[in-house]
């Protein structure tokens, strides 16, 4: 058992189970027990050692020789350890459960991040935005004007991007109230701060496409 996956804050025990698996041990024996299980919880299974066998039960050598034919019928010794099978089976479910824990905080961190993120780059293109044009800009002849209709006055492959993407409604909603820049950048000014917000969410990557930025309506 490698040392990442080794548990040793708690140790599952079911005092039931024990209690009749164990009815007719003396007091050393279950103490000696106890610390054999406890050791094999946090190391793996134990060497079949009577050296260190004794040395996890807190025993004497002589006295461990004495105590071994009765706690060893609760092991089998395979391979030169001691195996026990509840023990191996409360391991294998201990790290199933470890890996459903790290797999749901990894994705509930990924979510966050991702949460977190979206909101950074929402606001960071809100402020660059508004930080570019804090009032409307006259166009110059030949180029379409700001509009403050509820049609959208820019180029129609422009609605027709956003509609294909959100849906007339939301076209409606939020992109024909909006004004059209040509110059000096290609821009759209929302009627209203939510609907900016609108924009940069829910179309960033038409936005992106089509190079347009979003600019805060001059109070």
């Amino acid at each position: 058992m490698s040392a990442d996956t080794r548990p040793d804050v708690w140790f599952p025990l079911v005092v039931g189970d024990y209690l009749k698996d164990t009815s007719r041990l003396t007091t050393e024996q279950h103490g000696a027990y106890l610390l054999l299980l406890m050791d094999y919880w946090t190391k793996g299974p134990p060497p079949d050692d009577d050296a260190a066998l004794a040395s996890i039960t807190k025993l004497d050598a002589r006295t461990w020789r004495k105590q071994r034919p009765r706690l060893a019928s609760f092991f089998r010794i395979v391979d030169g350890v001691w195996r026990h099978k509840r023990v191996d089976e409360e391991l294998i479910r201990w790290a199933e459960k470890k890996a459903k824990y790290i797999e749901r905080a990894a994705a509930g961190g990924r979510a966050k991040a991702a949460k977190s993120t979206a909101s950074s780059t929402t606001k960071a293109l809100l402020k660059s935005c508004s930080a570019s044009a804090s009032r409307e800009v006259e166009a110059p002849t030949g180029a379409s004007t700001l509009s403050e209709q509820n049609c959208f006055l820019g180029p129609k492959e422009v609605r027709d991007a956003f509609c294909a993407k959100l849906g007339e409604d939301w076209c409606r909603t939020y992109l024909d109230r909006c004004a059209w820049q040509d110059v000096p950048e290609r821009a759209l000014i929302p009627a209203t701060r939510y609907a900016g917000t609108k924009l940069v969410r829910d179309a960033r990557d038409i936005l992106a496409k089509l190079n347009l930025i979003v600019l805060e309506k001059a109070a």
